[in-house]
């Protein structure tokens, strides 16, 4: 009896997380799901089974191809950016040099700061009318005056996508770093006695040791990317002229300002398939890439 009871310990103890995953993540999924094919909303319509009615009516919107062309660049830039910002700041944080320690917290302070923080900081900063940073780029000549970041479509992409970089970037530095300092020295001094520069012993030998790692990451800031609502909510509403509403807006819009909630979910339901498309050619580039790998080393 003992021994059974043993054997059941560990599932006794696992229940109260499997029934929170049940409730607050199985359960709305597919109720989510269920919902796309309803004409549920707020307008007082009675409940029916319309089929796929909506993926239909969502997928013949020009709006939502504009959402997901511009989900697609938003996530171009930050991914691109964010790695190579994280990766030169990891560099930085290897150098010893005095004040190090300053240079890391100056470094790891924004991914401190809360994502709406730093939506308006940088809403504050580059304000045509009280922004310092405006201030100085008119008074530098590096902007006509009248010049506005947030009513042009152009302008307002790009401080969304600067914006996210700036905030996330310290993460790849911390996990870059982390990878980094782990590197053996007898490797360096390995390099270092063959007559290997530092720039050829990081692309040698530093790089595929961090290449994990920045795999990994690479994934992460995507998800991220691809469901990042608050710094495009609070910089620029979605505008100018919706020249900055992604996806996860769109999602927003059509549910808590349209209120046609069968229509979210069914954009949350073709969110969730790009998703997972693109996360199975990432992985299949990536065992693609491996493969190559063995094949030219053999």
């Amino acid at each position: 009896m003992r021994k059974k009871l043993n054997n059941i310990m560990p599932y006794l103890y696992s229940t109260p997380f499997f029934i929170l995953i049940f409730l607050f993540m199985l359960c709305p999924f597919v109720l989510n799901i269920g919902i796309s094919f309803t004409n549920y909303s707020m307008n007082g319509r009675e409940l029916k089974f319309v089929g796929i009615k909506n993926y239909g009516d969502v997928l013949s919107n020009p709006g939502t191809w504009s959402a997901i062309r511009l989900t697609v660049i938003f996530i171009i830039g930050c991914v691109g950016l964010t790695m190579l910002l994280g990766m030169f700041y990891a560099v930085v944080m290897t150098f010893k040099i005095k004040g190090n320690i300053l240079i890391k917290a100056f470094i790891l302070m924004p991914w401190i700061i809360p994502e709406s923080v730093t939506a308006y900081v940088w809403k504050w900063l580059f304000s045509s009318d009280t922004g310092m940073v405006y201030y100085l780029l008119e008074k530098a000549g590096f902007i006509a005056d009248g010049t506005s970041f947030f009513f042009d479509g152009v302008l307002a992409m790009a401080m969304v996508i600067m914006a996210n970089v700036w905030r996330t970037a310290p993460f790849v530095a911390v996990m870059t770093y982390a990878k980094l300092s782990a590197v053996p020295d007898s490797y360096i001094e390995a390099a270092k006695m063959d007559g290997a520069n530092a720039l050829q012993a990081f692309r040698y030998i530093k790089l595929p040791w961090i290449r994990p790692i920045l795999s990994r990451c690479t994934m992460l800031l995507f998800v991220w990317s691809f469901n990042s609502f608050s710094i495009i909510y609070i910089l620029t509403n979605g505008g100018p002229a919706g020249a900055t509403t992604t996806l996860p807006y769109l999602i927003r819009q059509s549910g808590f300002q349209n209120f046609n909630f069968a229509q979210a979910t069914a954009l949350s339901v073709i969110a969730l398939v790009m998703i997972l498309l693109c996360f199975a050619v990432f992985r299949g580039g990536t065992a693609v890439w491996n493969m190559c790998r063995k094949e030219a080393a053999l």
